[in-house]
């Protein structure tokens, strides 16, 4: 392999991903297309089932889709660990390094802590996989140790890099340039930022900047990775999501228009005179913000000043909802601003600015109106605050499903945007009780797929009751690894947390509706059960292998 020089000065940056409610899609991914015939690699199975092996008990093993890697492994996979945990992931993974499809040559560098975490009854510990320093773009190992001392979910493996095959022939600034042109912005959003990363593709890398840019013209938390060498994009993603203290009052629709009339409400946790406190900064694009000295916002709904307190209420709603599962991570005043744009028919999350924000409708009925709108926007940045998942593909349909589900589920109301919709004659923008089924529902747009995965939510809700389920679909998100995880690991992660969480109470349930669904079905190349890797452990032990 080309070294890599030593002159890399790498950026600080921060996470850019932004994520609408959606109306029209926001994030359209090129629909799957159908694989030919692929088998989990002999290596692989053989990392897992070898005499030397220490993980002795497989519940699932995922493999990469071209089944050469590990993709995920469930089960108890390490004798007992003692002292630090951090340290022990470190070695568990350099123990198995054929399993995570370690390099031959290994530097100290190479596994770069990311993660530590203790929570959801485990300690999630992930590492970054670095070449020379230089952060590999989308190499991550995650570990998730559970409160057996066990190893008990392990995701991803490290991409096989032969060679670089280019040379770094333009600087940082040529690439915020380079992707500026390549996305045809107009007008930024915040500071851009560009980091050297390594491209991984097909056995070989190259030298990149992965470029962070948020945009109002195109609207968006732009991601694109700019070639070293030539300055060309090699790919593209928008991460935007498309959707002491004192009580006040406040006229506000506790859930909707349509739901009942507006009523007095107590806006608790204000902080000043205005529509700001300890969780929420009420921020009206249109006009100063609503001031009242015996803190009473009473407003009618059609004064300006109406959707700053309502988006209060709503989100001091939904962060109590889930501070009551002990989550704290948003134990600040995020951002909500109304009025967005001119008749915009939509609401986003950007994690870039971790801050909302909701348009008026056009077509729509207002966006700041809605329960459903502001719980399903701040679900985004609930999840962002633990595990960043890429808005696309598979982990852009996760992200948007649990969106819908805790939106529902607050509301216990099985569809989300019936205000918004009303205006178009239509009874809902989405349901969560739907016939839908994997992988034959995917459509290849992460609104589209989320119903889908808001569906197996809803129905893990149904099995279990909304207490339970709400709490373990919850903790789950700790068990993910960042990037692209697949619904396959989002099972993993529920059933993992359900293990650490509930002693495995809830296990055959659980299968039942993922079974039903079609996630965890049998007959997926790429998946082989414990009982698969029973049989192959015990071919090999009578050949002596």
């Amino acid at each position: 392999m080309k070294r890599l020089t030593a002159c890399f000065a790498l950026s600080f940056f921060c996470t850019a991903s932004a994520f609408a409610f959606d109306v029209s899609p926001t994030q359209t991914n090129v629909k799957p297309t159908r694989r030919g015939p692929v088998s989990i690699s002999e290596n692989l199975i053989r990392a897992v089932t070898s005499r030397s092996a220490e993980i002795k008990n497989v519940d699932l093993l995922v493999a990469t889709e071209d089944g050469q890697r590990l993709g995920s492994l469930r089960g108890d996979l390490s004798e007992k660990i003692s002292g630090d945990k951090a340290l022990a992931a470190r070695k568990y993974i350099l123990r198995n390094a054929r399993l995570f499809n370690l390099p031959e040559v290994k530097d100290d560098s190479m596994l770069k802590m990311v993660r530590t975490e203790e929570a959801a009854g485990a300690t999630h510990v992930a590492f970054q996989m670095n070449l020379d320093g230089v952060p590999v773009h989308e190499a991550e190992i995650a570990v998730h140790i559970g409160k057996d001392d066990r190893v008990q979910l392990a995701n991803g493996s490290f991409p096989t890099i032969n060679e670089i095959t280019n040379q770094i022939n333009i600087s940082r600034q040529d690439a915020l340039a380079a992707a500026k042109r390549a996305l045809n912005i107009k007008k930024i959003r915040g500071v851009a930022k560009a980091e050297m990363v390594v491209y991984p593709e097909k056995n070989i890398g190259r030298m990149a900047f992965l470029v962070k840019m948020g945009a109002l013209e195109p609207l968006g938390d732009w991601e694109i990775l700019i070639d070293a060498d030539t300055g060309k994009e090699i790919s593209r993603i928008n991460q935007l999501t498309f959707a002491d203290t004192h009580a006040g009052k406040g006229n506000v629709f506790v859930n909707h228009p349509l739901a009942a009339p507006a009523s007095v409400e107590t806006l608790n946790n204000l902080t000043t005179h205005g529509i700001e406190g300890l969780y929420c900064k009420a921020v009206n694009e249109d006009t100063a913000g609503s001031v009242n000295e015996n803190d009473e916002h009473i407003y009618d709904p059609n004064n300006t000043h109406f959707d700053e307190a309502n988006i209060y209420y709503y989100i001091n709603t939904v962060h109590d909802f889930f501070k009551k599962m002990g989550y704290d991570k948003l134990d600040w005043s995020i951002k909500a601003t109304v009025h967005v744009g001119d008749k915009y028919d939509n609401a986003y999350f950007s994690p870039m600015e971790n801050a909302m924000a909701f348009g008026d409708g056009n077509r729509l009925n207002d966006l700041a109106k809605e329960e459903s709108v502001a719980w399903h926007e701040y679900s985004h940045a609930h999840i962002a605050q633990i595990v960043r998942l890429n808005y696309s593909a598979e982990s852009g349909a996760m992200n948007e499903g649990q969106a819908d589900y805790f939106a529902c589920t607050i509301s216990n109301d099985d569809k989300v945007g019936e205000y918004v919709m009303n205006k178009m004659n239509k009874p809902y923008l989405r349901i969560l009780t739907n016939d839908m089924h994997y992988p034959e529902s995917i459509e290849g747009e992460v609104h589209a797929d989320g119903r889908i995965w808001g569906a197996i939510l809803w129905d893990i809700r149904n099995a279990l009751g909304a207490e339970v389920a709400d709490l373990l679909i919850h903790k789950s998100f700790y068990y993910l690894k960042a990037g692209s995880p697949k619904f396959i690991d989002g099972a993993n992660a529920i059933f993992t947390a359900d293990k650490n969480i509930f002693e495995g109470k809830y296990a055959d349930k659980l299968r039942e509706v993922f079974n039903k669904r079609g996630v965890t079905k049998a007959g997926d190349p790429t998946v082989l059960t414990g009982e698969q890797l029973k049989n192959a452990r015990l071919f090999n032990e009578v050949h002596g292998e």
